[in-house]
């Protein structure tokens, strides 16, 4: 059995031509999960905001941090450090576990 040609039965643009050809090109038992990639795609790109939107509220973030954010990223870290000391006591990990532990004292932030 032939597969009917879209492509041809109705006047199209060019970027839909070409979209049909390749789920024509596509074989048949991969079409759910090519329209299931189709829809991800499609939601994705209309609810996400624009890379505009997206790089203001990151330099939002840096520029204003939240407080409470950095105070648990804080902890976090320390309590991580405190972990690495307990797994072992070799040399480069005892010194990077110092030179961290200084950073985070320098930067402490009071609430």
């Amino acid at each position: 059995m032939t597969e009917p040609n879209l492509i041809n039965k109705h006047p199209l643009s060019e970027p839909i031509a070409d979209l049909l050809r390749e789920i024509q090109q596509t074989p048949e038992e991969y079409w759910p999960n090519l329209l299931q990639m189709i829809r991800l795609f499609r939601e994705t790109v209309t609810i996400k905001p624009t890379s505009s939107d997206a790089w203001k509220k990151a330099m939002d973030e840096i520029n204003n941090p939240d407080p409470e954010k950095q105070v648990a990223r804080q902890k976090a870290l320390s309590e991580l450090l405190r972990k690495w000391e307990e797994e072992g006591d070799e040399q480069e990990q005892t010194e990077t576990a110092e030179i961290l532990r200084k950073a985070l004292e320098e930067n402490t932030i009071s609430i």
